[in-house]
């Protein structure tokens, strides 16, 4: 069994994409959803801090790990799709070339794609007040990051070949994350035709049906309290 502590956020999606492609690819984990509502703190309370010091979410605990010992937790997400993979066999190459292009390029995503989104998204959604500098610093910078991505799936099916993988899912959330900030995909063919083809996926859908289950009020204005506990320093904000 994975305990999966999970919120509908893109890097949440991660998980639950891979989880249940391997419900698709015959090797399914049994797996349980473990809410954690970042915009009431539940990221900062004790018991979660002790599989996620870094109060972040998503996290996973393993009660089934392959050494046969005690439960294994995990937090960061690309740390998270690694582990999965390697436990189960699937998504991440065996052979070394294609194993390192996808670790490649979903350790590209955590540096890169996912930090400069989720600035975009900040200033451009979040921010109290508009920052003009900040707004096109980040914007451009995932301009560029599409570009990035588009160049390299003109050549190949997917990030890392030809074959679907964890640098996929980890990428995918981050495309378009945010209603108000769409992915330029006219400019972008290349990024378009892997967008639409893994939103195809009959397990993407499935992963994305959490969303709401998990967090009917997704998609609406945060409260004061929720911008605190999420925009915050820590817990200790009063």
């Amino acid at each position: 069994m994975i305990d999966l502590h999970y919120w509908p956020t893109p890097n949440g999606h991660k998980i639950t994409l891979l989880l249940e492609e391997l419900v698709d690819a015959g090797h399914a984990l049994e797996y349980a959803i473990k809410p954690v509502n970042i915009g009431a703190g539940d990221q900062f309370k004790p018991d979660y801090l002790a599989i996620s010091p870094n109060n972040k979410m998503p996290a996973i605990v393993d009660h089934a790990p392959a050494d046969g010992g005690a439960p294994v937790s995990v937090f960061e997400s690309g740390a998270i799709l690694q582990y999965l993979a390697e436990k189960t066999g699937l998504f991440l190459p065996q052979d070394l070339r294609g194993r390192m292009a996808t670790l490649e390029w979903l350790y590209w995503q955590m540096g890169g794609l996912g930090p400069m989104s989720g600035q975009m998204g900040h200033f451009n959604v979040y921010a109290p007040e508009p920052i003009a500098y900040a707004i096109e610093r980040y914007g451009n910078e995932v301009a560029r990051l599409h570009g990035v991505m588009d160049q390299r799936l003109a050549r190949n099916e997917f990030l890392a070949g030809d074959d679907y993988s964890i640098a996929d899912m980890a990428s995918y959330p981050w495309i378009g994350a945010y209603d108000a900030l769409p992915a330029d995909f006219a400019r972008f063919p290349h990024l378009r035709r892997w967008h639409d083809a893994i939103a195809s996926r009959p397990a993407t859908a499935r992963a994305y049906a959490w969303k709401h289950k998990v967090n009917p009020q997704a998609g609406q204005p945060l409260s004061e309290e929720e911008r605190r506990h999420l925009f915050g320093q820590g817990p200790q904000q009063k």
